[in-house]
């Protein structure tokens, strides 16, 4: 290997190594390339690609990264294909969105034959808040992002538990107490998966999903509800 030059192990999993009938290879790249120059080789040595790579998520390192992310000598990228059932049916519905949301619609999506629980998770606004009385909650998403975080907790979702379905649905704007501002519903074989995966959803959206709240009060005032730091 020259000195201007780093190997990277390219790590294919689901359908992506069918594709290529292996589980990585190694890729000898320009000293200083980024997950877009990987992409860009890989293309050229597996045309076949041309049409799914924009589909796929990447990770570097065990690290959620993009196609800007630089790479180093030694690192592991690998390429996650979009979660999907073993037909055309979609086991994944996530959604960012300023429309009411309809639990009907969620329940009717994760309803499965092998499904023997279905577990829901519904936020409200509520009318206290630090002892203030409130009217109201606006919620603000950075929307492209925010939806493929929510893509990103179902997948970890399907890959920690034996679920069905995973449905997955936080609103924006503004919203007056007792209204729904996010919605998680899981379908799954055994209760106990359904629940733990529900309870591990809702404070992951809290983590990583970049969807702020403003509060509104009854005096007037508003503020913005500050994360942990």
């Amino acid at each position: 290997m020259g000195n201007n030059e780093i190997k990277v192990r390219i790590r294919f999993l689901g359908p992506a190594k069918d594709l290529i009938g292996c589980d990585e290879i190694v890729l000898a790249l320009p000293e200083g390339s980024s997950v877009a120059n990987a992409v860009s080789a890989l293309l050229r040595e597996f045309p076949k690609f041309s049409d799914r790579l924009n589909h796929y998520r990447f990770v570097v390192n065990f690290e959620h990264a993009d196609e800007k992310t630089l790479l180093k000598d030694g690192d592991e990228l690998a390429l996650i294909p979009p979660v999907s059932g073993g037909s055309s049916e979609a086991t994944v519905w996530v959604d960012v969105s300023p429309e009411p949301i309809d639990l009907t619609s969620l329940f009717a999506f994760v309803a499965s034959p092998q499904a023997g629980a279905i577990v829901t998770f519904v936020g409200t606004v509520r009318e206290l808040s630090h002892g203030k009385k409130v009217t109201a909650l606006t919620y603000e998403a950075y929307e492209p992002m925010a939806k493929k975080e929510l893509m990103r907790i179902a997948e970890e979702m399907l890959n920690r538990w034996q679920l069905c379905k995973v449905a997955i649905v936080h609103r924006t704007g503004t919203l007056s107490v007792g209204k729904i501002s996010v919605a998680i519903v899981v379908s799954a074989p055994h209760r106990s998966d359904a629940f733990e995966a529900t309870r591990y959803a809702i404070e992951r959206i809290k983590e990583i999903v970049p969807i702020w709240k403003r509060e509104h009060f009854e005096d007037g005032t508003s503020e913005w509800v500050e994360g942990k730091i």
